[in-house]
C-alpha cells in the first residue's frame, strides 16, 4: 500500500508539471518616441511559433513548455532584436524597444511569372470603390483623440543657453524623460479630446462635435481655436485615394492606380486578424526620393480591403526638416466596408539649424460605435467644427474613463513638467515674444491688444517716416462687438492718418456679423489692399519706398456678412470715398469735347456692393470673434462681385457698374505633381477715370509676385473688359528625383503661365488724357503672356523662377526675359 501511495504522488507530480502554462507577455515600444510598435513579429527562435503585436504594441504567449531560450522581434523600418527567456519562471514580461531603421525589402528571387504580391495588390486596387468607407453613402462615430508634442535632439550649445538651463532645473524634481539613447526630451503640448465626427458623401460634407477637451501646453490657451483643431478632423488618412495628404504634401497610396511604377513589393506573411485570413505584403518605392511610403500593408483575403497598414516616409524622400512620418492604422469590418477605428501619427522633425532643437509630433485616434449608411441631412454640415458650450473638462477621473488605454508613466510625467515650464518667467518671456510675431497683436490689458505689429511703420517719399499706432478688442472684452482702430503720422507731409471699425457680432452660427468702417488714409492706384489679394506683409511692404500714384482716400463703408449655408458666403454693402490725388492726375470733364473739355483732379464715388462665394467642402472655424478658413479639400472656390456707382448719392460723380467673377482650384495629378490655376473675368459698364479701372498688376521688382504679371511694367495696361487666366504646376521631385548627384539636394521643379486678354472702350479713353498722366494703355486683340519654369527648395528656402514674356515685345522699356526669387518655407 506504501508503495502505491509513492507511484500514485509521482504521477500526481508529474501530471501538475504537465499542466504548468507559461506566459510570456510584453510590449514593443519605439526606442526615440516611446509609442507602442504594432504589427512586430514576435517569434520564439528556431520554432514556428510567433505572433504579432496588437496596435498597442502588446503581445502574450501561453506555453506548455518553452521550446527555446530566446524570442526574435521584428519589424519592417527597425532593427531585429533578441530578448532572453527563462524556462523557469511561469510568468515573465518583458518590455522591447526597437531602434528605427531604413526600409528595405528582403532580397527578393525572380522566378518565371508574376510577383505573387502583385496579384493581391491588382484584386485591392480593383475593389477600392467598393471597399472605401468615403464611398458609402454616410457614417458617423465617437473618436478619441490625444496628441502630444515634445523636443527632442537638443544640441550641446542650446543646453548651456540660460532658458535650457531654467527649464532644466525647474523640471529636475519631477523627473527626466529620455529616449533609448538617453537624450533629453522636453514636452510642450498635450491634448486629448472627445468628439463625434459626422460624414457624409452626396453632397461630400463633414462635420465635427467637439464635447470635451484638455489641453496643457507651453505658450498654447485652452481657448476654442486650439480645440477645434485638436479634434478627428485634421487626422483623416484615407488609403484608399490614390494621394495621401500628410502635412499639405500628397504622397501615393500604395494601391494607387499607378502603383506598379512607384513601389516594389513583397509578399511577406499571410495570417489571421480575427476570423479574417489576410496578407502581409512589404512595398518601398522604387526612388527613395519620391513622395512614397514604406512599410506594410495586410490585405483581407476575401474582400481584398486594408485591415492594418503600417507606412513610414523617411527622411530620403524629398521633404525638408523632417527625419520621418509614420502612420498606423487599424481597421475593422463595418457592414460591407472596413472602418479604420485606430490611427496613430508620429512626425519626428529634425532641427531647423545647428543649433536649434528638433521635435517630435505625437497624433493618436481611437474610433468607436461607428454607425455606417447613416445619412444626416446637408443642413446639418452648415458648421464643419463645432465644440460644447461646456467643452473644457479638467477632471482628471473623466479622461481616466474615456481613454482607451491608460496614460504611461512617462506621460503622466510630461503632464506635470508642462505645468511647471510654462510658470518659468524666461519660458514666458520666450512664449509672449512668439505670440507677438505669430499674430501681430501684443496683450496691453483684458481686452485690448496692440497692432498688428506689421504695419508700425514705414518710410516713403511722400510720408517721410511713418508712424502707426493700432488697437483692437479680443473676445475678453466682448464676444458680441469687436472695436478696432489706428493712427499714423508722417514726419514729412505732417499729417494725421486714421482708421477704425466697429464690428457686431449677430450670430455665430451660422457666423452673421454687421459692420461699420472709416478710414483716412494714403493709398496707391491699383494698389489697395482689395487689389492685390496678398498677404499683411506684401502690403505693408508697398508703403516702403516711392509711392507709386498716391492720393488720400477718405472711406465710409457699411458691410454685412452672412454664411448663407455650407460652403456659401454672402457681402452686402454700401461704401462712400474720396479720390484726392498727390500726383498729376485729370480726367476730362466732358470726354465728347476731347482736348477742349475742362480737366478735374478729384473725384467721389458712392456704391453699393454684393459678393458671393461657393467653396461647398470648405472648412471654416469661428476663433473667438473672427472666422478662419482653411479652404476647400477638393471642390474649386468661385466668387461672383458686383458693384454699382450710384451718381449724386453722397455728392458722388459716376453711374457705373462692376462685374467680376473668379475661379481658383487645385488639381492633384498623383504622380505628376499639382497643378494650381485661377481664372478670371470682369467688365465694367460706364465712363469713369482710369483709377476706377482695371489696373492689371505689374511688377518691376526682382521678387517674384504670384498675383502680378512678372514681366509687366506697373500701369502698363489697363482695361474695363478683361479675362485672365494663370498657373502654377509643381512637378515636385519628378525630374530630379532622378538625376543621382542632384537628387540629394531635393530640388523641384516648376512651371508657370500668365495670360490676359483686355480692352479699353472709346469711351474711357476719351475720358482719360493721352499725355505723360496717362503713360499706359490698353491690349489689343492679342494676348498677353508669359511662361515660366524654374526650380525651388533651392538651400530649403530659395524659388527661382526664368520668365518670357511672348507679346507686346515691341513696346518700350519692356523686358521679354527675366530672372526673379522669393524665399518661400516648406517641407
Amino acid at each position: 500500500m506504501k508503495r502505491f501511495y509513492i507511484v500514485f504522488f509521482i504521477f500526481i507530480a508529474q501530471f501538475s508539471l504537465a499542466q504548468n502554462v507559461y506566459l510570456i507577455k510584453g510590449k514593443v515600444v519605439d526606442a526615440v518616441t516611446q509609442d507602442p510598435v504594432p504589427f512586430a513579429s514576435i517569434n520564439i527562435k528556431n520554432t514556428s511559433l510567433g505572433k504579432n503585436t496588437d496596435f498597442e504594441g502588446n503581445f502574450q504567449f501561453q506555453l506548455g513548455a518553452i521550446p527555446a531560450d530566446s524570442l526574435l522581434v521584428s519589424c519592417l523600418g527597425y532593427f531585429s532584436k533578441s530578448f532572453f527567456i527563462s524556462k523557469d519562471s511561469l510568468s515573465q514580461t518583458i518590455f522591447i524597444q526597437l531602434k528605427p531603421s531604413e526600409i528595405l525589402l528582403q532580397e527578393v528571387k525572380v522566378y518565371a511569372g508574376e510577383n505573387p504580391a502583385h496579384r493581391i495588390i491588382r484584386k485591392a486596387v480593383a475593389a477600392k470603390s467598393e471597399n472605401n468607407y468615403k464611398k458609402i453613402d454616410g457614417f458617423d462615430y465617437k473618436s478619441y483623440n490625444k496628441i502630444e508634442v515634445d523636443f527632442n535632439k537638443i544640441s550641446e550649445k542650446l543646453r548651456e543657453r540660460r532658458i535650457t538651463q531654467k527649464v532644466n532645473k525647474a523640471i529636475e524634481e519631477i523627473g527626466t524623460l529620455t529616449d533609448d539613447d538617453g537624450k533629453v526630451l522636453i514636452p510642450s503640448f498635450i491634448s486629448e479630446s472627445v468628439s463625434h465626427y459626422y460624414y457624409r458623401n452626396n453632397p461630400r460634407l463633414s462635420k465635427e462635435v467637439i464635447e470635451k477637451t484638455n489641453i496643457k501646453g507651453v505658450g498654447v490657451t485652452d481657448g476654442s481655436l486650439t480645440s477645434q483643431l485638436i479634434g478627428s478632423s485634421f487626422q483623416q488618412y484615407n488609403f484608399y485615394t490614390n494621394q495621401v495628404n500628410v502635412l499639405d504634401k500628397n504622397f501615393a497610396s500604395p494601391i494607387a492606380d499607378d502603383w506598379k511604377f512607384i513601389y516594389d513589393y513583397y509578399l511577406a506573411d499571410s495570417t489571421y486578424f480575427g476570423d479574417n485570413f489576410c496578407y502581409k505584403i512589404d512595398f518601398t518605392p522604387k526612388r527613395k526620393q519620391d513622395l512614397a511610403f514604406a512599410g506594410s500593408i495586410w490585405i483581407d483575403k476575401e474582400s481584398w480591403a486594408i485591415a492594418q497598414i503600417d507606412a513610414t516616409i523617411t527622411k530620403d524622400a524629398n521633404l525638408n526638416f523632417v527625419e520621418r512620418i509614420k502612420i498606423q492604422q487599424e481597421l475593422e469590418p463595418v457592414g460591407k466596408v472596413w472602418f479604420p477605428v485606430k490611427n496613430r501619427i508620429l512626425v519626428d522633425v529634425n532641427e531647423l539649424t545647428k543649433n536649434s532643437a528638433g521635435m517630435l509630433l505625437k497624433f493618436t485616434n481611437y474610433n468607436q460605435d461607428i454607425e455606417a449608411d447613416k445619412v444626416k441631412e446637408a443642413k446639418f454640415f452648415d458648421n464643419g467644427i463645432e465644440i460644447a458650450p461646456d467643452f473644457k473638462e479638467n477632471d482628471s477621473s473623466f479622461w481616466q474613463k474615456v481613454r482607451p488605454e491608460p496614460f504611461s508613466e512617462k506621460e503622466q510625467m510630461a503632464y506635470a513638467m508642462i505645468d511647471t515650464i510654462k510658470n518659468v518667467p524666461i519660458v514666458r518671456r520666450y512664449t509672449n515674444l512668439a505670440l507677438l510675431f505669430s499674430s501681430g497683436y501684443k496683450k496691453i490689458y483684458t481686452g485690448i491688444e496692440l497692432g498688428p505689429l506689421v504695419y508700425s511703420g514705414a518710410i516713403n517719399d511722400v510720408e517721410g517716416v511713418r508712424m502707426r499706432l493700432g488697437l483692437r478688442t479680443n473676445f475678453e472684452f466682448s464676444r458680441k462687438w469687436v472695436l478696432q482702430g489706428y493712427l499714423a503720422y508722417g514726419t514729412k507731409d505732417e499729417a494725421w492718418k486714421m482708421g477704425g471699425e466697429v464690428t457686431r457680432i449677430i450670430s455665430r452660427k451660422p457666423w452673421t456679423t454687421l459692420s461699420y468702417k472709416y478710414t483716412n488714409d494714403i493709398e496707391q492706384v491699383g494698389l489697395r489692399h482689395e487689389d492685390l489679394g496678398l498677404g499683411a506683409i506684401f502690403s505693408a511692404y508697398m508703403r516702403f519706398g516711392t509711392l507709386m500714384r498716391p492720393f488720400y482716400e477718405t472711406e465710409n463703408r457699411f458691410q454685412f456678412q452672412r454664411e448663407v449655408s455650407k460652403g456659401v458666403f454672402t457681402t452686402l454693402g454700401f461704401r462712400t470715398r474720396s479720390f484726392d490725388p498727390l500726383y498729376d492726375f485729370s480726367y476730362r470733364e466732358k470726354p465728347t469735347l476731347g482736348e477742349a473739355s475742362p480737366l478735374i483732379t478729384n473725384f467721389n464715388t458712392s456704391e453699393f456692393l454684393s459678393e458671393v462665394t461657393f467653396a461647398r467642402d470648405e472648412l471654416a472655424i469661428v476663433n473667438d470673434n473672427e472666422r478662419l478658413s482653411f479652404g476647400t479639400t477638393k471642390s474649386p472656390t468661385i466668387t461672383l462681385r458686383y458693384a454699382f456707382g450710384a451718381r449724386n448719392i453722397f455728392n458722388s460723380d459716376f453711374n457705373y457698374h462692376k462685374l467680376m467673377a473668379k475661379y481658383s482650384h487645385t488639381l492633384n495629378l498623383g504622380y505628376l505633381g499639382k497643378t494650381y490655376y485661377k481664372a478670371e473675368v470682369g467688365a465694367i459698364f460706364g465712363t469713369v477715370p482710369y483709377p476706377l479701372l482695371k489696373s492689371h498688376l505689374g511688377n518691376e521688382s526682382i521678387f517674384i509676385v504670384g498675383n502680378s504679371f512678372n514681366l509687366m511694367n506697373n500701369f502698363e495696361f489697363i482695361s474695363d473688359r478683361y479675362a485672365s487666366a494663370r498657373y502654377t504646376h509643381d512637378f515636385e521631385g519628378l525630374f530630379f528625383n532622378r538625376v543621382p548627384l542632384i537628387k540629394k539636394l531635393k530640388w523641384r521643379t516648376f512651371t508657370t503661365g500668365k495670360f490676359l486678354l483686355g480692352q479699353l472702350s472709346e469711351k474711357n479713353q476719351q475720358m482719360n488724357p493721352s499725355d505723360d498722366s496717362m503713360p499706359f494703355s490698353s491690349l489689343g486683340t492679342q494676348p498677353y503672356v508669359e511662361l515660366g519654369y524654374g526650380i525651388n527648395n533651392i538651400f530649403k528656402v530659395l524659388r527661382v523662377e526664368a520668365m518670357h514674356r511672348l507679346t507686346y515685345t515691341d513696346m518700350p522699356n519692356v523686358r521679354k526675359f527675366g530672372v526673379k526669387f522669393t524665399l518661400e518655407l516648406t517641407l
